[in-house]
């Protein structure tokens, strides 16, 4: 049966979580642990912290701190190696998106032949892969609850969408004091992705009424909290509120080729193509563009076309990033002939298809030449 809900993963959500990963693994019946991360972790002394943790509780642990943004297939081949040869039984995840990605791509492996990008094929085969603790240091990714991993194809410079419902994580430690400590500028662009994914989300063919609720308020938070979480980094409750995330569609999908093309930040990509996809949806989603229009803040009057909605809640949009110091895509106009390109792109980009209006060249070509 197809379940309009439902929720594999464990979660461990509360102040302070990370003092009972020991206690997660060992009642899990994990003894040695990968733990993927990237140098930044190490540097402010949370791959450490973990470590002492699990060492406290009689665990082993084997480092792997070569995560990268963007995480390139490369690193996922060559990190499930060490843990083949260091004997781990699972694998833990800390840090942002390409923290999670690389590790759910390594754990992956650890159960299914081959290299990572051979998954990326429709229709492939995989079998269940358990034993993946994910622990975000940010907001935004989702990845540690999604079924799918985005990894790096550095060979044809494209990001390969890997849909993953049997390697999701096992349990997913959610500790807002690990986010008390990422800088404005990360929080900025992580929690306007979490605003990209619930809107994205709350547009999608998949959406239901269950979800729409959830949606609705991940972006009331957002707009509540993300100011706060800027202005004090310390806010715990702010942090607390903006750890959600939720499915996506046509705005990511213009968000990955964009990043992947012109090396920008996927927050920043994010920031940039929500408002294409608002007004891209207005004809076709013309309440919920109003009801995203109005929990950031504008009126209606209910005279209104639905693109009028759809370019005013965009613009609402773009001025609730620009408040927050989100000022352009971060590249270069490109030219015409890279614009019909970036067209072509996203209208095949696997994501498209929970979209509920048909994503083609043609209709998304003019909405792009438009925005840069």
């Amino acid at each position: 049966m197809h379940f309009s809900l439902l929720q594999n993963v464990k979660v461990l959500e509360k102040i302070g979580a990370l003092r009972h990963l020991g206690e997660l693994m060992k009642e899990a019946g994990y003894k040695h642990a990968l733990l993927v991360c990237d140098e930044g972790i190490v540097r402010m002394g949370l791959a450490g912290k973990i470590q002492d943790i699990l060492a406290g509780e009689g665990l082993a642990c084997t480092l792997y701190d070569k995560v990268q943004p963007d995480p390139p297939a490369f690193l996922v081949d060559e990190g499930v190696k060490l843990c083949r040869a260091a004997g781990c039984d699972c694998v833990i995840a800390a840090g942002g998106g390409s923290s999670m990605d690389t590790a759910k791509g390594i754990n992956i492996l650890r159960f299914n032949e081959g290299r990572i990008l051979d998954y990326a094929k429709p229709g492939t085969s995989m079998i269940p892969s358990p034993g993946l603790i994910a622990i975000p240091t940010t907001s935004g990714t989702g990845s540690e609850l999604s079924n799918g991993l985005i990894i790096s194809d550095t060979e044809q410079g494209i990001k390969a969408p890997i849909l993953a419902v049997e390697g999701m994580s096992e349990y997913a430690v959610l500790d807002p004091e690990l986010t008390c400590g990422m800088p404005a500028g990360l929080t900025l662009i992580t929690g306007l992705d979490v605003f990209s994914h619930a809107c994205e989300s709350y547009m999608s063919v998949n959406a239901t009424t269950t979800t729409d609720m959830i949606c609705e308020k991940i972006m009331e938070d957002v707009a509540t909290f993300l100011p706060r979480a800027m202005k004090n980094g310390h806010d715990i409750e702010a942090r607390e509120r903006m750890l959600a995330c939720a499915s996506a569609h046509v705005g990511h999908s213009i968000a990955h080729i964009i990043g992947a093309t012109w090396h920008i930040p996927h927050g920043r990509a994010c920031a940039f193509s929500l408002p294409i996809t608002l007004e891209f949806l207005a004809s076709t989603c013309t309440e919920k563009v109003k009801k995203v229009g109005m929990i950031l803040g504008t009126s209606f009057y209910g005279g209104e076309s639905a693109e009028q909605i759809g370019q005013r809640t965009a613009r609402a949009y773009k001025d609730f990033c620009s408040g927050l110091g989100m000022t352009g895509p971060g590249m270069e106009k490109p030219g015409e002939a890279e614009i019909d390109a970036l067209a072509e792109a996203v209208a095949h980009d696997p994501l498209t298809v929970l979209c509920p209006l048909p994503v083609t060249r043609e209709n998304i070509l003019p909405l792009l030449k438009k925005s840069f």
